[in-house]
């Protein structure tokens, strides 16, 4: 467990994080303002957006794999191992792009915008965007594929600060496009446009950084192709049930609710999905070192790892989620500009499911950065499938309030699965206790009581009065979860790294 390379991921995962964050103050805002109808507007690009981000569950699956084995076998010695892994999937993703760029036309002979019930773009301009988007998808392989493969060498954050640099870049213009009200292909463009151009400046950065990182097809082979398939499949299935779970429900949402109600499901997830930013760099910032660790087969630092940021994670759980709560009511005021779409029940709901994500999407990296998912991915693919199709029902019945119920019993329910298959990553006698997460259960019980009555009464509350109480409840909430989840042990093993590492020599 090296912390200057988890600081450094650290540091990077937070930048990722903060582009995150612009992104979402900048785009939301920006349709709603310069768009006549910006609501139905919104929700139809989140729409057209949704049909098409299913092509990156291919992705997810190729990368993340092959990256893995990557890192695995290079820190086992077999470096020519490595590069037959990278170039063989550059081929497939190569192969897919191709695939895509000419199955993707098929686009422009569908009806696109009376299926998707767009009123605000002709379906020729629904075609050409939905087309643009596809072709943005695959180039996004191959510039994800080549920004992770950092990760061989221990640079991990090297390639996150790339990917950060593109975002950003991309989103700035973006706005700039959305505030001249540009149309849905332009902006389809503009993202495919600076994926290209990064492309090209991260090749010359892995170049002067590590040569052996450099793409060459000749190390790769069309048998070495099929071998990378099916367990990249399992990560694929992954993907796909992410995209049930983020992009299914927009769709289902369109074609039960409405535009309107997509909208606003759409900014209510996006709240707390930009303060969730926090806890999913505590998890991915680990990533790395949970391959290598898998890799040099160190069981023992393996399972520290996994208590001590156990413990960081249960600790910003409670914090970030009820802080975003009771923030709500501000952030639809002076982020939206809508006040009147702030909605004590539906953030309540949300508040929950995004803090059983917290623990859900921690226990999952340990399966998904050493590689060992297979089971996982058939059990959550068939279990989002069946909540979509559940949630149809208690849409009609309850509305969106019924589709994040179910939504949230399906979480609970999938993180149960996944500390089970923590269990049986590690040897039998370092078997992961559930005890932590009772302790969570317990506490987030009690906060959560707690924080439903500002929940209800902030609704007419004056915004200072408004943000003093969340920031006030966050900070109790904070004291409280230190002792609970004994962060204590985690600032001693900080301090007497800072010391070690800054003592005079003598």
């Amino acid at each position: 467990m090296n912390l200057k390379r988890i600081f450094q991921l650290l540091l990077s995962s937070l930048l990722s994080q903060g582009v995150s964050v612009i992104t979402q103050l900048l785009v939301p805002p920006f349709f709603l303002r310069f768009y006549g109808s910006g609501v139905e507007v919104y929700g139809e690009w989140i729409a057209l957006s949704a049909s098409v981000n299913y092509l990156s569950t291919l992705n997810y699956g190729i990368q993340t794999y092959a990256n893995n084995e990557m890192t695995i076998l290079y820190n086992r010695g077999d470096v020519e191992g490595a590069k037959s892994v990278q170039a063989s999937a550059f081929r497939l993703l190569l192969l897919l792009v191709l695939v895509f760029g000419v199955v993707g036309a098929v686009v422009f002979f569908l009806p696109i915008a009376s299926w998707l019930k767009l009123r605000h773009e002709s379906s020729m301009a629904a075609a050409l965007t939905l087309y643009l988007l596809i072709l943005q998808l695959g180039v996004n392989m191959l510039f994800s594929l080549l920004t992770n493969c950092y990760m061989v060498v221990g640079q991990l954050h090297r390639g996150y600060s790339w990917a950060s640099a593109q975002r950003l870049f991309s989103v700035l213009i973006m706005a700039a496009a959305i505030w001249r009200r540009s149309s849905f292909p332009v902006l389809a463009g503009i993202q495919l446009g600076s994926l290209l151009l990064f492309m090209v400046l991260v090749l010359i950065d892995v170049r002067r950084t590590s040569e052996m990182l450099l793409p060459s097809l000749r190390y790769g082979s069309w048998k070495q192709v099929l071998t990378i398939l099916k367990p990249s499949g399992h990560f694929g299935l992954i993907a796909v049930a992410g995209f049930l779970t983020w992009q299914g429900p927009v769709l289902l949402i369109q074609r039960v609710l409405g535009p309107g109600a997509v909208a606003v499901f759409a900014l209510i997830r996006v709240v707390f999905q930009m303060s969730r930013q926090l806890l999913m760099t505590a998890s991915t910032t680990i990533a790395q070192d949970i391959t290598r660790l898998v890799g040099q087969q160190d069981w023992k630092q393996l399972r520290r790892l996994y208590d001590l940021s156990e413990r960081v994670v249960l600790f910003l759980i409670p914090v970030v989620s009820i802080g975003s709560l009771l923030l709500c009511p501000f952030l639809f005021t002076v982020w939206l500009h809508k006040r009147d779409m702030y909605n004590p029940m539906l953030c309540l709901l949300m508040a929950i499911v995004s803090a059983v994500l917290g623990i859900k999407e921690h226990k999952t990296q340990f399966q998904s950065s050493s590689n060992e998912h297979e089971k996982l991915s058939v059990f959550i693919l068939w279990g989002y499938a069946i909540m979509l199709g559940v949630s149809v029902f208690t849409m009609h019945l309850y509305g969106l309030p019924g589709f994040i119920l179910t939504w949230l019993v399906w979480e609970v329910i999938q993180t149960g699965f996944v500390l089970r298959m923590n269990d049986e990553l590690f040897p039998k006698e370092m078997a992961v206790s559930s005890e932590p997460i009772v302790r969570l259960v317990l506490f987030l019980t009690v906060a959560f009581a707690i924080a439903a009555v500002p929940t209800w009464r902030g609704v007419h509350w004056p915004l200072v009065t408004v943000v003093s109480v969340a920031v006030g409840m966050s900070a109790a909430f904070a004291v409280a979860a230190y002792f609970v989840f004994g962060m204590g042990e985690v600032r001693e093993l900080l301090v007497s790294r800072l010391r070690s590492r800054f003592a005079p020599t003598t």
